[in-house]
């Protein structure tokens, strides 16, 4: 039965700028994930093909967009893109959204505030790459956290077309990853922008390590900021048990 005096986000309305200009997987893989109550206030950036130019202004744009999210009343802002997170240097990111918080008067995290923590709580230790795209332009995630990163492996896929990716390539790809370093732990699929959440419990059961999607991340995080504490089944560990 619809509860018609509640609005969609009755429990959370969380807000989240995302990079790429075309988004199309982040929206459909977020209600997957979330608790009814909970909805997704959805603001594109300049993203296309990942190079400087367009992460530069898209940290630009994110700014402007935080503002009108605030004024829209979201109960919690998402700044969407490690790279653009992280584009002011590592030791500037939490103080920028402490100071963003501030001001604005609501909460503020980041993606990659989101996947530091979820790695945390995972407890990874040896930690191996999986993403679809070369590395131009990536960032170095041994920068933040005590994890060690023991390598990557990559597919060729343009980033404006990850969208397109069928599910088994993230399957595929953290196969490789694990038969290219097996004493890994904890398999990482950074971009939440490619079909990966239907890939992490497979890969939990065949390897028996721990499987972060950055999506997967920014959603559990997201939800435990605004009180909702419900465990759920389906997509990996971190939303099961922590």
């Amino acid at each position: 039965m619809v509860a018609m005096d509640d609005i969609y986000g009755s429990r959370a309305r969380i807000g989240y700028t995302s990079p790429p200009l075309l988004t199309e997987v982040f929206a459909y893989d977020f209600y997957r994930l979330v608790p009814t109550g909970v909805t997704l206030v959805l603001t594109t950036l300049a993203i296309l093909d990942r190079n400087k130019d367009e992460v530069d202004r898209s940290y630009e744009i994110s700014m402007q967009s935080a503002r009108a999210m605030a004024s829209a009343g979201v109960d919690l802002l998402v700044l969407g893109g490690v790279p653009i997170n992280l584009s002011r240097g590592y030791a500037n990111a939490d103080r920028m959204l402490a100071e963003l918080s501030s001001e604005l008067g609501i909460k503020v995290t980041s993606s990659a505030a989101a996947q530091s923590k979820a790695l945390t709580a995972l407890g990874a230790r040896k930690i191996v790459i999986a993403r679809p795209y070369p590395p131009q332009g990536a960032f170095d995630v041994s920068g933040y956290g005590s994890h060690t990163v023991l390598g990557a492996v990559e597919g060729n896929a343009p980033f404006r077309q990850i969208a397109q990716l069928k599910r088994s390539v993230a399957l595929e790809l953290g196969r490789q990853a694990m038969r290219a370093y097996s004493d890994a732990d904890t398999i990482m699929f950074p971009s939440p922008h490619w079909p990966v959440v239907d890939a992490i419990e497979p890969l939990e059961r065949e390897f028996g390590v721990s499987v972060m999607s950055s999506l997967q991340a920014i959603v559990w995080h997201a939800l435990r900021l605004t009180g909702i504490d419900e465990r759920i089944d389906g997509f990996g560990r971190l939303l099961r048990e922590f």
